[in-house]
């Protein structure tokens, strides 16, 4: 009789060390991939809220709809604004970023942050007085027409500005939605910046941080897509100014604001 013979502890081992380094090979190529999904979805959910926000433009004399809390976050949605994009095909998985971890894990959070009102049967919030924390930012002006001028970069191939209509002359390079790329001062930091770990509102309430979507090894932004006002969007690498060994944002301070 033919005696069966097995693999023994050398061989074993070999075949994992194996293993072990085709997945370190793939490993990195199999996460650009997720990634590049990733881009893709969050490309595409951008580019339904400019068509949702046109199409609110086209019911209000080619008006926007215009923040009521100026100097807040860029990425705070009055909750009757929500309620329209919501009506026109939008879903609440559109209002955040596939990539980012913190609105994907704490979505509820995020949801009703200031209005506990959602109505989950009816994909709606019965009450419309308040905002909610969208994972995205909107370059809109407030109601009072107060918000701080944009710092411009040299690289800016116009004036960059808070918009309130749909009349432009230029929508095919005017942004009006952009993913969330937002920074507090830190010291120690490549670009003088936490990106991961920013502290607003919701850490306040429910010790939760916000989070830049899109991050390089959870650290720091690779970039961000933006939506522009005639629906088309782009990916656009993260390159701001540097002045003092610190990134210079668009838009506020702590956090501040960059796209």
């Amino acid at each position: 009789m033919k005696k069966l013979r097995g693999f023994t502890l050398i061989e074993l081992l070999v075949v994992i060390a194996i293993i072990a380094l085709l997945m370190a090979i793939l490993m990195p190529s199999l996460n650009r991939a997720r990634e590049q999904a990733r881009r893709q979805t969050c490309a595409s959910r951008i580019r339904q809220q400019v068509l949702s926000l046109n199409m609110y433009a086209g019911d209000n004399d080619a008006k926007l709809p215009l923040p009521n809390t100026p100097g807040s976050w860029l990425q705070d949605v009055a909750v009757n604004t929500v309620n329209y994009m919501l009506a026109t095909g939008m879903t609440r998985e559109m209002f955040y970023c596939p990539s980012n971890t913190n609105h994907q894990k704490h979505n509820d959070v995020f949801w009703t942050y200031r209005n506990k009102s959602w109505d989950s049967n009816k994909k709606r919030f019965t009450n419309e007085t308040d905002f909610i924390v969208s994972g995205y930012c909107y370059l809109l002006q407030t109601t009072t027409g107060n918000r701080p001028e944009i710092v411009s970069y040299a690289s800016d191939p116009i004036k960059k500005e808070w918009i309130k209509s749909i009349m432009d002359k230029q929508p095919a390079m005017r942004e009006v939605v952009i993913d969330s790329i937002l920074g507090m001062p830190s010291g120690n930091k490549k670009y003088g910046r936490e990106f991961a770990d920013v502290q607003g509102g919701i850490f306040g309430q429910s010790g939760i941080y916000d989070r830049t979507s899109h991050l390089e090894k959870g650290k720091d932004p690779s970039g961000g897509n933006i939506g522009f006002l005639d629906g088309h969007t782009e990916w656009r690498a993260f390159n701001p100014e540097i002045l003092n060994n610190v990134a210079v944002p668009r838009y506020g301070n702590s956090p501040g604001f960059f796209w």
